[in-house]
């Protein structure tokens, strides 16, 4: 069973994306706007309330420039997808 669903959502998805040009940007929109909190933001945070992390302790501080700069570099990244699908569906 697992074997036939997997195989049908590939087949699905290779379909799809022959028959949709631009699918690799849209695939890039939704990966810009779901990577940051999954990957970054939300860990981050279970790490903080694990540790018992104080808000202005060093370590805190550390970790939220580093989320902040990473939601900088998937802005960026969403900005080049949202152009990069824009020049595929007007060109």
């Amino acid at each position: 069973m697992r074997l036939c669903l997997r195989t049908a959502y590939v087949g699905f998805t290779t379909g799809f994306s022959m028959l949709f040009p631009y699918f690799n940007q849209v695939v890039g929109v939704a990966g810009a706007i779901n990577f940051w909190p999954i990957v970054v933001y939300f860990p981050v945070e279970m790490y903080l309330v694990q540790k018992n992390i104080g808000p202005w302790t060093r370590k805190s501080i550390i970790l939220r420039i580093y989320c902040f700069a990473t939601l900088l570099v998937i802005l960026f990244a969403f900005v080049g997808s949202i152009k990069g699908l824009i020049t595929a569906r007007f060109s």
